[in-house]
């Protein structure tokens, strides 16, 4: 009885760390995305190209995002610019000797304007706190938001105001490594759910390799100043459903179809008017 026990753990073992040597070797080749407005038939197509794994650039009809990467591979500086235009907008990543996320601005223009947004994070044991200031601002701070870490993970936010005081309090739940509620304790107290698949995650392979070992700090704190990196994909499943108790907030969902590596091949996704499909290719 115990060879068969035995013998059944290496089975199991084998087989997990085949799977987990799989997952490892796959890299992103390519994302597209087609967004169509189904009331005027209008499509917004969206190219993530990649190489080696590493996300390089984002191109729609006349606007680009590319993506340049520090020595250690992590995501370094992003420019956006349109075509036949000298629209610029850039945005940088500072990081600590352990790769920890320090500083981020971004320089763009509003109106007739040119402003440079520097958030700042200090990290202090568990907690990371982060002072946003814009230069066309003689604020303090525009924002001040107070992160608590447990276990690699950000598990609460406090916004606060110029008097310390705090004016939105949120917590962040998880399920089987899958981010699955933001829910308002203080200000605003409504509550986002969010739902998973069973399968490998194409967002999880491509903010890791943006990111490096710390992307589960990382995402949260770039995902209110970088739309390309949604906080949900730091989860170890793909996104399913979206619902939220806020009256203003859309609920929706998406469905997958998948690869023999069990990662996304396609999935579609209806928000309100929009239908956007996107397909994926892998190396």
């Amino acid at each position: 009885m115990k060879k068969q026990l035995l013998a059944l753990f290496g089975l199991a073992l084998s087989l997990s760390v085949q799977s987990q040597t799989t997952n490892e070797s796959v890299k992103l080749k390519q994302i597209k995305s087609v967004e169509t407005n189904t009331l005027n038939g209008d499509k917004i197509t969206k190219t993530y190209s990649f190489q080696d794994g590493k996300l390089t650039s984002i191109k729609t009809s006349d606007l680009i995002q590319s993506f340049f990467y520090n020595k250690k591979g992590i995501l370094d500086k992003t420019v956006k610019e349109r075509e036949g235009s000298t629209w610029k907008e850039v945005a940088s990543y500072f990081y600590d000797e352990s790769d920890r996320l320090v500083k981020f601005t971004s320089k763009y223009e509003e109106g007739d304007e040119n402003v440079t947004k520097t958030v700042t994070f200090k990290h202090e044991g568990s907690r990371i706190i982060a002072i946003t200031k814009n230069s066309n601002s003689s604020l303090k701070f525009t924002k001040y938001i107070d992160y608590v870490v447990e276990n690699g993970k950000i598990i609460r936010e406090s916004e606060r105001n110029l008097s310390q005081k705090i004016i939105n309090k949120k917590e962040m739940h998880y399920y089987k490594d899958n981010l699955s509620r933001y829910k308002g304790l203080v200000g605003d107290k409504s509550i986002d759910n969010y739902t998973y698949d069973d399968k490998n995650s194409a967002m999880l392979l491509l903010v890791k390799n943006v990111f490096g070992e710390n992307y589960q700090t990382i995402v949260p704190l770039i995902a209110p100043h970088e739309n390309e990196f949604p906080i949900e994909s730091i989860s170890y499943h793909n996104f399913l459903n979206f619902s939220s108790t806020a009256t203003h907030k859309t609920k929706y969902g998406n469905t997958y179809t998948y690869n023999n590596l069990n990662f996304p091949k396609t999935h579609t996704q209806n928000k309100g008017k929009l239908k956007t499909v996107v397909s994926y290719e892998y190396e």
